[in-house]
């Protein structure tokens, strides 16, 4: 038995502590899950049978996930940031495990995430992992492109404004500790991964040199990829309006929609490796930058804001705790800090669907032309609001 096979027979052991002697009473076997979207895990479905005569009970499959540094990842970097990845690793891995601690299942309204059966969090080679219910008859993700339809939007903003509410009116705020930048030692958008996040988007002015001017234009924007300009927002915005815990990865491979669902309903959103305390308007800009064509987002965005805000209002019985011109100050104040992340993802996504880790062969050209389009669309806001910040 080798290091990863010792690792996943414990973690699904431990995920049944009633059941003594697991192994000699439930038969495991285990499928590694071709995963190529992941950034930071490994997945695998592990495969339950109670033995002849036996009267446990288990479900019949569960989701393992194992941390694990991704080739999408590693062709970022260089041979010197692999022992600084595995720190990220580390961290970004007890993050997940916090919040399945911190939220029991099912008790967040309009926010669904799965069922966890057991978390364990990296110490050293072979530990480490979530075992989960498994979804994948239930659900399913979209694609990069087309994206979000505006069904899925509107569910998305009902799950963020139910999440905040949760979060504004719980007593208990230790959370707060745990998710809050410096916790553990490290940050989420610390100054190296501000500057990774700099230098993946200067990768666009080589895809499209006659969109992004041969890297003048994201040069131009390097202002809202400084941490100190990050930082000050942060700062301001939770000041006005209380922080909360912001998802910050909020791609379309982690909102799971639920099968035949006529409403778009959601299943679950999943990855929890990100989590930090910031504005209420970060998430609603990473879903919007990145799951939107520029056109539908412009035109749009004030529909959605508005959407978010009434659905927070009826949450908290008709009086939410800031009005819709707050909201709307914190959308534009946080707005360079979010979307210069959704900058990092397209320009991984645009290599992604280039080498075919993504998408249909047919349609990459198509694909990657939609890609540089968002990023355009996110750099020219980011332009219009320099007066603001500098």
């Amino acid at each position: 038995m080798n290091l990863r096979q010792a690792q996943l027979r414990r973690l699904v052991e431990n995920s049944f502590p009633e059941i003594q002697n697991f192994h000699e009473k439930v038969t495991v076997s285990y499928e590694k899950l071709e995963n190529a979207k992941s950034f930071w895990s490994e997945i695998y479905l592990a495969h339950l049978k109670v033995n002849d005569g036996g009267e446990e009970s288990v479900p019949e499959t569960v989701f393992i996930k194992v941390p694990r540094i991704s080739e999408n990842v590693l062709r970022c970097e260089d041979e010197e940031a692999v022992d600084e990845l595995q720190n990220v690793l580390v961290y970004y891995s007890k993050k997940e495990n916090l919040f399945y601690k911190h939220f029991q299942y099912g008790t967040v309204p309009n926010f669904p995430f799965p069922k966890v059966y057991f978390t364990e969090d990296v110490k050293e080679e072979g530990t480490g992992g979530i075992v989960a219910e498994n979804l994948s008859d239930k659900v399913y993700a979209v694609e990069h492109i087309p994206g979000l339809n505006h069904e899925k939007v509107l569910r998305l903003m009902e799950a963020l404004a139910g999440f905040h509410s949760h979060l504004i009116q719980r007593k208990d705020k230790s959370y707060v500790e745990s998710f809050v930048e410096g916790a553990h030692g490290r940050e989420t958008y610390a100054p190296g991964m501000q500057k990774m996040m700099f230098e993946e988007a200067l990768t666009l002015a080589n895809v499209s040199p006659e969109v992004f001017g041969n890297k003048k234009r994201i040069q131009g924007i390097k202002w809202a990829f400084d941490y100190e300009r990050k930082n000050k927002a942060t700062k301001q915005a939770i000041s006005e309006i209380p922080g909360i815990i912001c998802h910050a990865d909020l791609n379309v491979t982690n909102m799971l929609w639920k099968k035949d669902s006529a409403t778009h309903e959601i299943g679950a959103i999943i990855d929890y490796q990100m989590l930090f305390i910031g504005s209420i308007a970060f998430d609603i800009i990473r879903v919007l930058t990145l799951g939107l064509s520029r056109e539908v987002r412009r035109e749009k965005t004030k529909c959605y804001l508005e959407y978010y805000h009434k659905t927070l209002s009826e949450l908290f019985h008709g009086s939410a705790p800031f009005g819709l011109d707050q909201l709307n100050s914190q959308y534009f104040l946080i707005y360079p800090f979010a979307s210069n992340f959704t900058l990092f993802g397209i320009a991984m996504y645009i290599k992604m669907y280039s080498d075919g880790t993504l998408g249909s062969p047919e349609f990459k050209e198509a694909n990657c032309a939609e890609l540089v389009d968002r990023a355009n669309g996110i750099v020219e806001d980011i332009e219009a609001l320099e007066k603001n910040f500098i």
